[in-house]
């Protein structure tokens, strides 16, 4: 049995699209969304770790700077 979307070659066997056979739009969009969430994830776990990072490295540089406590003996 052919599938709808296939060309009936006349021997039993289905082969290909139509040529006039329209495309699914909504198909297209789905998969737009989809990668275009996959983008955008990506995107922002790289901002993340990006902001991440430069905060650890002006906390460390603070702390090189800062004085230490100083202990008083009485």
């Amino acid at each position: 049995m052919a599938a709808e979307n296939d060309v009936d070659l006349g021997s039993g066997r289905a082969r290909g699209r139509h040529r006039g056979e329209r495309h699914d739009p909504i198909g297209s969009a789905v998969t737009a969304t989809w990668a275009l969430g996959h983008v955008l994830a990506l995107f922002l776990l790289g901002v993340t770790v990006t902001q991440h990072g430069e905060l650890e490295d002006l906390m460390s540089s603070l702390v090189d700077r800062s004085v230490p406590d100083q202990e008083t003996t009485g």
